[in-house]
């Protein structure tokens, strides 16, 4: 029996995905004004009723929330209903609508907002495309018949000259709306980006050194607010990508029980660890200033949390320490290593075990069977913070391996 409650734009803000499956509520006062949260946290209105024995279902507004508000999406369900009660079928017009609307959704623009609209992409991983579209956006209004291989060359040759990386992610987001849109409006017939050879990429092998965590911390501590400071000692005391940290919610945070959860994960996977006493001490404080936000590190952006860092990372290199969130990923990970087994960093680090079929598909370990490593691992990063150099235990072990 699906749950009931009245609709507020509170209570469908704190509705929350459920991992692999979608999942409906209905409105207390309006019995058949409903809404749908996907895996990924989608949340879509809709009416269902019967009309002439079959179940129809009509989604309201165009989008998702919080775009159509609650008010918005219950004037839409009045309106379907008086409709369905008539036999009126509202999925039968906005079809007709749609087929004359074809050509305009055809345009890349709109290909590329419908592809935003209909994924469940998260709002950090939106925000990079939207950038990375400013390489294409003097194509939106082209139909995506009209964009060949060899203009999609061309752009790509022009970018690469100077910035081979971001070529790739703007070609790559192109391949990315012509498959979409060969799949929604069966155009264009053949994807034109398939023929185009990326720039090879090549890992940065950077760290940030044992003796410059004390620079790097002092620096830390000058940024200004306390988001950039403490988002950026989570990353490294616990290894999590940043954007896993800047959409973390305080329901995936459990300080009595000192662990962290995230649904799911870069490599589609979830990840649930142990967060050391250091950690839990640093989000108790962030608590007492967060209170009445669902964020851990809320600010004031469409989506109600942290979505850029680059104002943390120019007011740090300011202070001649060149660092970028993935860095604070790759000291945890190296220090981990260092200390703990492999197939242990994979686990921490949200990592597909690389070791034997043991460690791949048997070697599931409790967060408090992981909690050894992360607080040995917190250890050595604070030892290295005080004293900028490794602990005698770690040099001890690296001798002994």
């Amino acid at each position: 029996m699906a749950e009931r409650f009245g609709f507020t734009e509170k209570r469908i803000k704190d509705l929350q995905p459920t991992p692999g499956k979608q999942v409906e509520y209905f409105d207390e006062k309006d019995k058949l004004f409903g809404v749908r949260v996907s895996p990924g946290g989608r949340k879509t209105f809709f009416v269902k009723k019967r009309v002439h024995g079959r179940l129809h279902r009509v989604c309201l507004g165009n989008g998702a929330w919080p775009e159509v508000t609650v008010q918005k999406a219950r004037e839409e369900y009045h309106k379907a209903l008086d409709e369905l009660r008539k036999g009126i079928n509202p999925n039968l017009d906005k079809k007709r609508r749609t087929a004359e609307n074809s050509d305009k959704r055809g345009i890349l623009s709109a290909v590329f907002e419908s592809y935003l609209s209909d994924s469940d992409i998260k709002d950090v991983t939106k925000s990079g495309y939207r950038y990375n579209f400013n390489h294409l956006k003097d194509w939106g209004g082209k139909r995506v018949e009209d964009i060949t291989t060899t203009m999609i060359k061309t752009r790509f040759k022009e970018i690469s000259a100077t910035a081979p990386y971001a070529a790739n992610r703007a070609i790559g987001l192109l391949d990315y709306l012509m498959d979409h849109s060969m799949k929604e409006l069966k155009r264009p017939a053949v994807n034109p980006v398939k023929d185009i050879k990326w720039n090879e990429e090549k890992p940065r092998r950077v760290n940030i050194a044992p003796e410059n965590m004390p620079a790097f911390i002092a620096a830390l501590d000058n940024v200004k607010g306390d988001s950039g400071s403490e988002l950026y000692k989570l990353l490294l005391f616990t290894g999590l990508r940043k954007s896993d940290a800047m959409e973390l919610q305080w329901s995936k945070v459990d300080l009595e029980k000192k662990t962290l959860y995230v649904a799911e994960t870069k490599n589609g996977e979830p990840l649930h660890i142990p967060i050391s006493d250091f950690v839990v001490d640093l989000l108790r404080g962030r608590k007492e200033k967060t209170q009445g936000s669902i964020w851990v590190f809320p600010s004031h952006s469409r989506t109600g949390h942290v979505m850029n860092t680059s104002n943390f990372d120019q007011q740090i290199v300011a202070q001649g320490i060149k660092i970028f969130p993935h860095i604070l990923r790759k000291r945890f990970t190296t220090t981990a290593n260092l200390l703990c087994p492999g197939f242990v960093v994979d686990i921490l680090t949200s990592h597909i075990p690389t070791g034997s079929v043991a460690d791949k598909n048997y070697t599931i370990p409790s967060p408090e069977e992981l909690r050894p490593f992360t607080e040995q691992t917190t250890a050595e990063l604070l030892h290295m913070i005080e004293h900028g150099k490794p602990s005698k235990k770690m040099l001890e072990k690296l001798f002994e391996s």
